[in-house]
């Protein structure tokens, strides 16, 4: 019984992780609206890596998103980190862990409203100055567990995400339909909050009225809106009344509503971005570096330069329409260009979730179609100039599941031995399954003929010649079982005459032949014809005779 005991003790449970089914980058055409015209996914790789080494960490089975003062987290953070890691899984990136981590540190500190408090002391407990709810990180937190279920195919996440979205109706929405800014209080409307594609997503897994609660969010962003610049306050009442400024939480709206447009073509959406991408061209001349960290509502300079912040979430603005398109690139390759500026967690968390929504890859999965993962094939040659390898189909990058072929050839004086790196073998036509990113070099060597001693011998009954003396005194050494004529040609890969010798009578054993003629560098064939039968071997000149 001890012994059974001991074995029991020894099972570990282990967490089973799902391959991506929409591996990043994903680099869609959303449904409707523009992107930017020139796109490259590898920076925001980079910026990702820069990023999650910055504000990720982790303790056991928890992770949290550290804030500007970072012994706290706030609850923003987490919903930001998790729809993070859903757009950002690959077999690069293994994000699947960390999104649960991240959900797991979310439930450890619920309210009675099973709901997050919105800011806590690092791994330990709720701040004095943190109790209770935030809507808008309930509604990230929704969105990312709605689409890890598409991401990972792991009913769970279903299961949660139906459970908070009724937790957000139950708590975070006022009885007459408006996203309160968290579950215990609703003196005023925060805008930013408004996230118009989670509203319409949460349809897919909730019978509450979406519908309504979408509505009343554009009508009021409608009302609070500055008639002329279309710029909306950071709070503002019920009815409509502005309180604030365009400043660090209005200035997310833009984006809000323009992932609503691009993944589902709300008007409201359309109309509320355009207006401000047309007003914020205007105002900047055009130019995403005049772009400033702060306006009043009617227009008027309230900060100080651009941040990552404000200048995505203008380039949003510009994804619902053409005529922006112009605005948008401008926008988009400044926002890039900030990749390298070090800012605050907002400005550097917001500057990955915007990049991801501007280049295509941020899709909503429920009307994605599955894209396979696509991995790299580097090919290098050993030692170099020595042969090639041709690879078929041809290209460096290839989807999971691809057989290619890849063909070793090695230059006039080499010769294919093995491959090296992530696959092996001495053949030189190699097919593979694309399944990871390979490296694989092709080795050759130099063509160079094995001086074999048993034939070098007066005794043997067959004629010889040996290759590996070429070079010495421009001569051919032959091996004759006995004296005769003997006649050596030399000739190239191709089968064409070089050399021809005459008739010449040699002695039995080890003598040679001279020939007169100088051969540049390459590989040959020598051939010597006896009475006594015939042999042909190779001939390799590493300097000219």
């Amino acid at each position: 019984m001890k012994k059974l005991c001991i074995l029991l003790a020894l099972i570990v449970p282990v967490t089973l992780f799902s391959a991506p089914k929409y591996p990043f980058p994903q680099n869609v055409k959303y449904p409707y609206g523009i992107q930017p015209s020139s796109i490259n996914s590898d920076v925001l790789q980079s910026f990702y890596q820069k990023w999650l080494q910055s504000y990720y960490e982790e303790s056991g089975d928890r992770a949290r998103i550290k804030f500007d003062t970072p012994s706290f987290t706030v609850s923003e953070g987490i919903g930001y980190g998790m729809l993070i890691m859903v757009y950002m899984d690959n077999a690069t990136n293994n994000t699947q862990a960390k999104f649960d981590k991240l959900w797991k540190y979310y439930n450890s500190f619920l309210n009675n409203n099973g709901l997050m408090h919105w800011k806590i002391n690092g791994f330990s407990n709720v701040a004095s100055d943190g109790r209770n709810a935030a809507t808008d990180a309930e509604v990230d937190v929704a969105v990312a567990l709605i689409e890890a279920y598409k991401q990972w195919g792991d009913e769970k996440y279903l299961n949660d995400a139906k459970a908070i979205v009724q937790k957000i109706y139950q708590f975070e929405v006022n009885a007459n339909g408006y996203l309160k800014p968290g579950d215990s209080w609703d003196t005023k409307k925060n805008p930013s909050y408004f996230s118009t594609a989670a509203l319409e997503l949460f349809k897919k897994v909730g019978s509450q009225d979406w519908d309504r609660v979408k509505n009343n969010s554009y009508n009021l962003l409608k009302k609070c809106a500055n008639a002329t610049t279309g710029l909306v306050p950071d709070w503002c009442g019920e009815d409509g009344s502005p309180q604030g400024s365009y400043y660090y939480d209005a200035t997310r709206t833009p984006w809000r509503i323009g992932w609503g447009y691009v993944w589902y073509g709300h008007s409201e959406a359309k109309s509320f971005c355009s207006k401000l991408a047309s007003w914020i061209t205007t105002k900047t001349g055009g130019k995403a570096s005049a772009i400033i960290d702060g306006y009043e509502l009617d227009g008027r300079n309230k900060g100080q330069g651009p941040t990552s912040a404000f200048v995505g979430a203008f380039a949003c603005a510009g994804l619902v329409d053409a005529t922006h398109q112009e605005w948008l690139d401008s926008t988009y390759a400044f926002q890039v260009s900030l990749i390298n500026k070090d800012e605050s967690y907002f400005n550097s968390t917001l500057k990955l979730i915007y990049l991801l929504l501007l280049s295509g890859n941020m899709p909503d999965f429920w009307t994605t179609q599955p894209q396979p993962e696509k991995f790299t094939c580097t090919v290098t040659v050993q030692p170099q100039a020595s042969g090639t390898v041709t690879i078929s189909p041809s290209g460096t990058s290839f989807k999971s599941g691809t057989e290619i072929t890849l063909t070793a050839k090695g230059t006039q004086n080499y010769k294919f031995v093995n491959w090296n790196g992530d696959i092996n073998g001495t053949d030189s036509v190699k097919k593979i399954t694309i399944t990871k990113n390979l490296n694989v070099s092709a080795v050759f060597e130099q063509r160079t003929a094995v001086y074999n001693n048993s034939l070098h011998n007066s005794n043997s009954k067959i004629p010889s010649i040996s290759t590996a003396m070429f070079n010495d005194n421009q001569s051919i050494y032959v091996n004759l079982p006995q004296a005769g004529d003997v006649k050596v040609g030399i000739f190239d890969l191709a089968g064409k005459t070089i050399v021809n010798t005459q008739n010449t009578f040699q002695p039995a054993g080890t003598s040679f032949i001279r020939v007169d003629r100088a051969l540049p560098y390459g590989t040959y064939l020598v051939k010597l014809e006896s009475d006594f039968g015939s042999i042909t071997e190779e001939l390799n000149v590493n300097k000219s005779w």
